[in-house]
């Protein structure tokens, strides 16, 4: 044998022990789901996808220092969480963390808003780029159009510390939550394989917010909330059947404790792509780590011979009527999207419109305010 030969046994040899160790760790996986648990070391293994999930209740911020001392609870966390569990990837912390949520908080969080980037994101950026780490953190984002009001948004700050992807909340929490809606979904390209998407809380309430995302790539879908009782039974509903029906990771962080508003129940988890739970959290503030697996869902969506709803969406029956099915869209909520049923097609009913007017008041008092001030 040449040492050419001995050197391409041995590459062949090494390619062979690297595809044996990823079978092995996909193999580890599995049984333990069939199992009913999933046992991570404090490190993740080279091809796992490591998430901490935080979940907590912040300060309810009444002024620019309160917005610090979140985000100095949240720089806390980053130093547990990169000090317990060497080698995570993203932490990702619930929806309003930064700004909390008191007495009159949307008037608060209009006077609080900022800009993408801006302060906050700038005070993030650091503390990533500080741990090698990505974050997935929340921001009242200041409207452009001075005659629109806020959004209710989520950053994913990237391990260099630069904005990787902003999102704003699609489907705001109708009539309490006066924001502007989102237009768009956008996906990043983020560790480990992963293309990561952002939801908020009651955008997962809706099947359209999650598959939008999932047809842009995203393989892991975040869902920052404050999802509060007397609805935490919808909770594990909406997290399992949107990571089934899209085939991707879900990673939904909750809040705990109370506010002047409502009370939490925690339960922060991560569901696989075939709507298993693999982690979920108590009722108590605290922090958890979960290894996710990009690659396993891509091989999902590609070589699965049944089971595969992203492909058959777009190739009903390909069975019956080979080789690639009908691939027209028959769904006429989607093709005749102006022509809504009359009993939808109104405004909102007074009973509505009086909860409604509590957070558009609290918005003007607070931009009279904030004009008064300049």
């Amino acid at each position: 044998m040449t040492g050419s030969d001995t050197l391409t046994s041995s590459n062949q040899f090494g390619s062979r022990q690297a595809l044996l160790h990823v079978l092995t760790c996909i193999c580890q996986y599995v049984t333990s789901l069939q199992e009913g648990i999933t046992m991570p070391a404090i490190n993740p293994t080279p091809h796992a996808m490591s998430v901490v999930m935080v979940q907590f209740s912040p300060d309810s911020a009444n002024d620019a220092e309160g917005v610090k001392r979140n985000i100095q609870t949240i720089s806390d966390y980053v130093d547990r969480a990169c000090s317990g569990f060497p080698g995570v990837d993203l932490i990702v912390f619930p929806e309003y963390s930064t700004h909390g949520f008191g007495f009159d908080p949307y008037g608060t969080h209009l006077q609080l808003a900022t800009t993408i980037p801006g302060p906050e994101t700038e005070a993030f950026g650091k503390i990533a780029r500080e741990k090698g780490v990505w974050l997935c953190v929340s921001i009242v984002e200041r409207a452009e159009d001075p005659n629109k009001k806020a959004y209710n948004a989520m950053v994913i700050i990237d391990s260099e510390g630069r904005v990787a992807l902003k999102y704003r909340k699609m489907m705001p929490w109708c009539p309490k939550e006066p924001w502007t809606p989102g237009e768009t979904m956008e996906v990043c390209e983020g560790p480990k394989g992963s293309v990561i998407a952002i939801t908020l809380c009651s955008d997962f309430d809706y099947p359209e917010v999650s598959r939008e995302a999932a047809w842009k790539g995203a393989n892991v879908i975040l869902r920052p909330s404050k999802y509060m009782y007397p609805w935490d039974h919808i909770w594990n509903i909406t997290n399992q059947a949107r990571a089934f029906e899209n085939q991707a990771y879900v990673v939904a962080v909750n809040h705990t404790g109370q506010d002047n508003s409502y009370s939490y129940f925690g339960r922060s988890m991560a569901v696989d792509f075939d709507g298993n739970i693999i982690c979920e959290m108590g009722d108590t503030e605290g922090m958890t780590k979960v290894d996710l697996y990009p690659m396993l869902a891509e091989a999902a969506r590609d070589d699965r011979a049944s089971n595969n709803y992203l492909y058959q969406l777009k190739h009903r029956g390909y069975t019956g009527v080979p080789p690639h099915g009908l691939t027209d869209n028959p769904f006429t909520v989607y093709s005749d999207w102006d022509a809504i049923p009359e009993r939808w097609n109104r405004g909102p009913s007074e009973e509505e419109e009086k909860v409604s007017a509590v957070g558009r008041g609290s918005l003007a008092r607070a931009a009279a305010k904030l004009d008064a001030a300049e």
